[in-house]
């Protein structure tokens, strides 16, 4: 039987279910709406908290326009990620105090840039957005590290999650 750890809890078989708080972006770029979030997650009673980790300069061009315009905030993509982006010192700050609420922090990195982070802070394994199934590079580096891979697959083909899943269990 296989398993793996995510912080102090055995994931396998038959274990009871490991919940996850998925917060995303919906902090909108407020550090104190993150912490906010981690603080009532911990008091629901979950075992861990997710966000997203985007950095805009890996991700866009300040000429990438929405693909859909949903903000009346930001004029462009690249706006929009900048004002979500926090520093690698806010990061640990956020991760720092998950594990003070011992919730279990995860983030999904959309750029290599953004795993690199996340794995110099310790974030224990990898939560990897749907979207990024085919990212190969960003794939290889996250093999690397060793650590456990949680996989989405809600935009993915059948085809594209059967290859991920494949490379997954080769390494």
């Amino acid at each position: 039987m296989n398993s793996f750890r995510l912080g102090n809890t055995e994931i396998k078989e038959g274990c009871k279910p490991f919940i996850i708080a998925e917060i995303g972006q919906n902090h909108d770029g407020s550090l104190g709406i993150a912490h906010a979030y981690i603080d009532a997650v911990a008091k629901a009673g979950t075992d861990a908290i997710k966000f997203q980790t985007h950095i805009a300069s890996a991700e866009s061009s300040h000429e990438d326009q929405f693909r859909i315009n949903f903000s009346y905030e930001d004029k462009t993509r690249y706006d929009y990620w900048t004002r979500m982006e926090f520093s690698k010192d806010q990061w640990k700050g956020l991760y720092q105090h998950a594990l003070d609420k011992n919730l279990v922090f995860l983030s999904s990195p959309f750029s290599m840039e953004a795993a690199s982070m996340l794995d110099y802070i310790g974030c224990p394994a990898w939560k990897i957005g749907s979207g990024e199934v085919q990212n190969t590079l960003l794939f290889d580096f996250i093999y690397k590290t060793g650590k456990p891979v949680l996989l989405s697959s809600g935009m993915s083909s059948y085809n594209e999650i059967d290859n991920a899943v494949q490379k997954i269990k080769s390494h």
